[in-house]
């Protein structure tokens, strides 16, 4: 059953689509805290490859060991390992077992949305932890003073890249690297850090 489909507008992220094609990407880490109690739901699964992909989506962590050891974004990990329980959680949940869960979801559809705004949500969380941004740089017409910019991307409701957010970052010669000093990155990062924690807090407040 294709329950990862796109049927009713939601929001499902390119890579999310891809899943019933892509196939086995490996094998999934059971000692992963996040998933090592979902074994046995696991191998009742019909469509194992797709899980598998799915899965290995969800624990994957591409964030830079720099950011992952950085303290004082401890907060935001921590709320990202319990979405990725929550994640995890409705992935497996058996309809049969839980009856509950029917009364709310009626359809295969409304599953497919619940667990796509989730994904979305995941991954909006990782950007907030650490933003895709660009630096760039702008000369004012009259004074002809170069400025810097920070140029940070968010996630649309379909998933897709898009240019979200600009921050000054001041002149340009008042950097002694220039463009690329560390300091205009390091800059740059917070002041799109800031404004995406904004975004995501007011989206989705915990």
């Amino acid at each position: 059953m294709d329950l990862l489909i796109e049927v009713t507008n939601t929001p499902v992220i390119e890579c999310l689509l891809l899943l019933l094609s892509a196939g086995d990407n490996g094998k999934i880490n059971w000692s992963n805290n996040l998933i090592k109690d979902y074994m046995l739901q696991f191998m009742e699964l019909k469509e194992k490859s797709e899980a598998t992909e799915f899965i290995n989506l969800v624990l994957e962590n591409d964030i830079e060991k720099e950011v992952m050891e950085d303290k004082s974004l401890t907060h935001l990990h921590i709320r990202l390992e319990k979405l990725k329980k929550k994640l995890l959680k409705i992935y497996f949940t058996s309809v049969k077992k839980e009856k509950e869960f029917l009364d709310e979801y009626e359809y295969v559809g409304d599953f497919n949305s619940l667990i796509s705004k989730h994904f979305l949500q995941m991954k909006r969380l990782q950007l907030v932890i650490q933003p895709d941004l660009q630096i760039a740089t702008s000369v004012h017409s009259k004074s002809k003073i170069t400025y810097l910019t920070a140029r940070g991307f968010w996630l649309n409701q379909r998933g897709e890249r898009e240019r979200k957010y600009v921050k000054s970052l001041g002149r340009l010669d008042e950097f002694e690297g220039g463009k690329k000093d560390p300091q205009v990155l390091k800059l740059g990062i917070e002041k799109i850090r800031e404004e995406s924690l904004k975004e995501y807090n007011q989206q989705y407040p915990d």
